[in-house]
């Protein structure tokens, strides 16, 4: 399964049954007047910025992500979204993730990958701290909260309630469903290079789905550099 997937675009119906999402753009542009122009028109449109006729297509994708990153996507509220419920997934699973050092310059950022010695915290069994590799320290928490929420399943506490010790990491679907102009203006943030990099990634497929479907939208616009609107 994709990380990100094109799974629903409009279609057109009637006069527009065999129309291209740019040429329907271009015939919603010309107020249903069909004329074939090698893309002239949209390529016009993004030129100069005149959005609104992007407004009338709509585009649905799936997402497998994780829970802290599923909560920037809805933070979009032009993004109509829908998540898997964990009140009705047993054992959701949950993945070390990435570590990278914090930005130097920049606050909510980050930079080069890492995996450094960090103190664990003493347990009950008195033993002192030991300096592990943080990725095996985070493992083991996790396996921790795994086995103590699947406890407390089989303990009949309900899994509205058990689901509230599970990590930021826990994995989920979404899906999102959004007009051609509000996906860009998704695009336009997530992409930008201040962005997380996992959200950063997520936006970047959603925009290569986009440019196979709409080559002349994107032909004109550094979508990949993000602040293009």
């Amino acid at each position: 399964m994709k990380k990100v997937e094109l799974v629903a675009k409009t279609v057109g119906v009637g006069p527009y049954v065999d129309l291209s999402n740019e040429e329907i753009i271009a015939a919603i542009a010309r107020h249903g007047k069909l004329k074939e122009d090698n893309g002239k028109l949209v390529r016009y449109l993004m030129d100069q910025k005149h959005y609104s006729p992007l407004q009338h297509i709509s585009y649905t994708f799936k997402i497998e992500t994780v829970r802290s990153i599923s909560a920037q996507i809805f933070r979009h509220r032009s993004l109509n979204g829908q998540e898997t419920s964990q009140r009705y997934e047993k054992r959701p699973p949950a993945f070390v993730p990435q570590l990278r050092e914090q930005a130097k310059k920049n606050r909510q950022s980050s930079e080069q990958v890492v995996d450094p010695l960090i103190q664990t915290y003493k347990r009950e069994s008195g033993r002192d701290p030991e300096r592990l590799i943080a990725s095996k320290v985070i493992h083991d928490l996790f396996k921790d909260i795994h086995f103590v929420y699947e406890q407390l399943l089989e303990a009949n506490v309900a899994r509205e309630c058990a689901r509230n010790i599970l990590p930021m990491n826990t994995s989920t679907t979404i899906h999102i469903s959004a007009t051609l102009r509000d996906l860009l203006a998704f695009l336009n943030i997530r992409v930008e290079k201040h962005a997380q990099k996992e959200v950063r990634d997520i936006a970047t497929s959603i925009g290569e789905e986009l440019e196979k479907d709409l080559p002349g939208v994107f032909s004109n616009i550094d979508w990949r550099r993000g602040l293009f609107m």
